[in-house]
């Protein structure tokens, strides 16, 4: 009997010092679980943060780039007109020469590319001494 009694004692103690080494165990495991979990929230909000930032960021951006498409497209029709304009000037500058040195206005249809209605013009002009190239 004294040694059952001994050897329960005995169980007894090995049984409370594996139950506190294995709450030890768990304590220790919660308190880094807890560590990690706060560091796992403070980098989400910082990722939360930047996000919104990124996002600010390219909404700016595609505000800023479609304003320079709109400058472009305007700039490129101004340029258009201007080069039509020029391309325009050009053949009746050419037209008035022509007229100048005698040309008739059949001529100016083959040579500057006008219409007949227009050749016809600058040659009415030119003979009324309006528009004389400089």
């Amino acid at each position: 009997m004294m040694n059952s009694t001994l050897f329960l004692g005995l169980f007894l103690v090995l049984f409370l010092v594996l139950f506190l080494v294995l709450g030890g165990m768990q304590i220790a495991t919660m308190r880094r679980f807890n560590r990690l979990h706060q560091a796992l929230a403070e980098d989400s909000g910082r990722h939360e943060t930047l996000l919104r930032a990124n996002g600010s960021a390219v909404l700016k951006l595609s505000h800023s780039i479609k304003i320079l498409e709109q400058r472009v497209t305007l700039t490129a029709r101004r340029q258009q007109d201007l080069e039509n304009k020029d391309a325009g000037s050009l053949n009746y500058d050419q037209a008035s020469r022509l007229i100048q040195m005698g040309a008739a206005p059949e001529d100016l249809v083959k040579t500057c590319g006008l219409s007949q209605a227009e050749a016809k013009l600058v040659s009415l002009m030119a003979a009324r001494g309006v528009g004389k190239p400089s």
